[in-house]
């Protein structure tokens, strides 16, 4: 087996699907187990769903507390390799065209090119975890950030500087907002 990589990992929460580079990764197992501890929080991390490329074994797991998404990769005798934060997103995704996501091109050639998944309604923006969306912005922002996803009426310096906030996000989470 190679060395592991530093692919662009992402997850569709609604579809099981892991992305990985420019591989389009099914879930071939659903189970929920026990497989870690998080990090970040100390808490323990259930698997969502198990894949298999040609050289790797990656399971997709969740944060019991803080929802952080990550990639448990293993070789193909199961032997543990690498854990990686990975970024998430739900979105369905084009029948037609299942390298694409929305117009988002998932097979760019140069990482500066490939895009991070958009979150751009409410029902997307409360897929992402809290602790996630708090680590970042304000009170006053978050509340700005809702009320505008739900074309209510917001303070407007508050979206100001929610969104002067958005390339740190995308950064930190690899979500990018454009609420």
């Amino acid at each position: 087996m190679t060395a592991p990589d530093n692919r662009n990992y992402s997850y569709d929460l609604k579809e099981n699907i892991l992305y990985a580079g420019e591989k389009k990764v099914p879930a071939y197992e659903l189970e929920e187990n026990e497989i870690g501890t998080c990090g970040d929080c100390e808490s323990t991390i259930i698997s969502l769903s198990y894949h298999e490329t040609d050289d790797e074994f990656i399971v997709a797991g969740k944060c019991t507390k803080c929802g952080i998404l990550s990639a448990n990769i293993y070789d193909p005798d199961w032997k543990w390799v690498s854990e990686l934060t990975i970024s998430h997103f739900s979105r369905p995704l084009s029948e037609n065209n299942t390298e694409e996501l929305s117009g988002t091109p998932l097979n760019a050639q140069d990482p500066k090119e490939a895009e991070m998944p958009e979150i751009n309604g409410l029902e997307l923006l409360k897929t992402i975890p809290m602790k996630q969306i708090e680590t970042i912005f304000s009170p006053t922002e978050i509340t700005a950030l809702f009320a505008r996803a739900k074309g209510e009426k917001c303070v407007r310096q508050y979206l100001y500087n929610a969104r002067k906030k958005y390339q740190t996000f995308e950064d930190v989470f690899g979500v990018k907002l454009t609420i």
